[in-house]
């Protein structure tokens, strides 16, 4: 019998997610587990009366996470397709550096289509940039906050004041103007890795200036002992393209998975 038992506990969530990363090895990304995993609804699975794994799914019926222990694990596939064909869950997002879930997904797929690159650091890479030795790289205080929201991404109310507050945003100017802004974040389930990301302002664009603010942002990350990793969607070339240029690889993927 196979109940399924929704974790109401953030504490537990936490622990969950954070046991099942260090089997990984290495987190996924800094927008999975803050993001996705992060406002994901999470359910532990009981298998005849023991307690053998967990799963995260979306609002969108999306399962963004599955785990069966070892000890349990001929019974994977048994669990799994339970749960694709209940009302929870219509299909899945699943990281090719999870390869138990990325099999279960495969043996009962329709469809699948890759949505997201997962990068990480090939070399640590130290050029200068001429280009850019007029300008300043500096973390972001509340002073810079109009020119962000002016020049680059439009986020929610709060999120550029959040991460200023946890000197988690930098920003590149060339005199009074602003470049670009780049962003970090410790990996809470792994604090051996730093999450960066970047984005310039629309007038400076196709510069090297993202590329100057990615590897601004290596170099913090490893100042810290860190190991840096970062995202892209699979359309957005121009990302991957200045991510590959300061040195990182595109080793893994984010697949959507079709069931029904």
């Amino acid at each position: 019998m196979i109940e399924l038992l929704k974790v109401e506990s953030s504490k537990k969530r936490w622990e969950l997610n954070k046991e099942y990363i260090e089997i990984l090895g290495s987190p996924i990304d800094g927008f999975w587990e803050n993001v996705v995993i992060g406002t994901a609804l999470c359910y532990q699975i009981k298998h005849d009366k023991k307690m053998v794994g967990h799963f995260f799914v979306d609002e969108d019926k999306t399962l963004v996470q599955f785990y069966v222990s070892r000890e349990y694990y001929n019974n994977a596939p048994e669990i799994f397709n339970n749960i694709i064909k209940s009302n929870k869950v219509k299909k899945a997002a699943v990281p090719t550096k999870e390869v138990d879930y990325l099999t279960l997904c495969l043996d009962s797929q329709k469809s699948l289509e890759v949505d997201m690159y997962l990068f990480e650091d090939n070399q640590n890479m130290n050029h200068k940039f001429n280009t850019f030795s007029s300008s300043t790289f500096r973390l972001a205080n509340k002073g810079d906050i109009d020119s962000i929201r002016l020049k680059c991404d439009d986020a929610y109310d709060g999120y550029y004041e959040n991460l200023i507050e946890n000197d988690n945003l930098f920003v590149l100017y060339d005199g009074n103007s602003l470049l670009g802004i780049g962003e970090f974040r410790i990996i809470r389930s792994n604090e051996k890795y730093g999450d960066i990301g970047v984005v310039v302002a629309e007038e400076y664009r196709r510069r090297g200036i993202g590329t100057y603010i990615i590897k601004k942002l290596k170099e913090h990350c490893y100042s810290k002992g860190l190991k840096p990793m970062a995202c892209c969607d699979i359309e957005n070339l121009a990302s991957k393209s200045t991510l590959e240029k300061a040195g990182f690889i595109a080793n893994h993927r984010v697949l959507n998975v079709q069931f029904k």
